[in-house]
Protein backbone atom coordinates (compact mmCIF):
# COMPACT_ATOMS: atom_id res chain seq x y z
CA UNK A 1 0.00 0.00 0.00
CA UNK A 2 1.38 3.18 -0.68
CA UNK A 3 1.33 6.40 1.32
CA UNK A 4 -1.08 8.28 -0.97
CA UNK A 5 -3.60 5.17 -0.82
CA UNK A 6 -3.43 4.97 2.97
CA UNK A 7 -3.68 9.06 3.66
CA UNK A 8 -7.22 8.43 1.20
CA UNK A 9 -8.29 5.62 3.24
CA UNK A 10 -7.46 7.00 6.44
CA UNK A 11 -9.26 10.44 5.49
CA UNK A 12 -12.24 8.39 3.96
CA UNK A 13 -12.37 6.42 7.83
CA UNK A 14 -12.71 10.58 8.97
CA UNK A 15 -15.52 11.83 7.17
CA UNK A 16 -17.50 8.46 7.89
CA UNK A 17 -16.69 8.78 11.80
CA UNK A 18 -17.61 12.78 10.96
CA UNK A 19 -20.90 11.84 9.31
CA UNK A 20 -21.60 9.01 12.26
CA UNK A 21 -21.18 11.65 14.73
CA UNK A 22 -23.14 14.52 13.18
CA UNK A 23 -26.50 11.92 12.89
CA UNK A 24 -25.79 10.88 16.26
CA UNK A 25 -25.60 14.65 17.72
CA UNK A 26 -28.91 15.71 15.72
CA UNK A 27 -30.67 12.22 16.55
CA UNK A 28 -29.98 13.60 19.98
CA UNK A 29 -31.49 16.73 19.46
CA UNK A 30 -34.73 14.95 18.13
CA UNK A 31 -34.23 16.33 14.59
CA UNK A 32 -36.65 14.10 12.47
CA UNK A 33 -34.68 11.78 9.91
CA UNK A 34 -35.75 13.08 6.56
CA UNK A 35 -33.85 16.27 7.75
CA UNK A 36 -30.65 14.48 9.16
CA UNK A 37 -31.00 12.51 5.76
CA UNK A 38 -30.97 16.19 3.77
CA UNK A 39 -28.24 17.75 6.34
CA UNK A 40 -25.92 14.70 5.44
CA UNK A 41 -26.48 14.69 1.77
CA UNK A 42 -25.86 18.44 1.39
CA UNK A 43 -22.70 18.62 3.58
CA UNK A 44 -20.87 15.58 2.46
CA UNK A 45 -22.26 15.92 -1.04
CA UNK A 46 -23.84 12.06 -0.85
CA UNK A 47 -26.74 10.86 -2.89
CA UNK A 48 -29.98 9.60 -0.92
CA UNK A 49 -28.84 5.99 -0.95
CA UNK A 50 -25.82 6.68 0.71
CA UNK A 51 -26.78 9.08 3.17
CA UNK A 52 -29.50 6.42 4.12
CA UNK A 53 -26.86 3.77 5.06
CA UNK A 54 -25.79 6.29 8.34
CA UNK A 55 -29.48 5.76 9.22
Amino acid sequence: MTLLMRDQENLEKGIRKGILAMVAALKDFNIPDDIILQKVQENFKLSKEEAEEYL
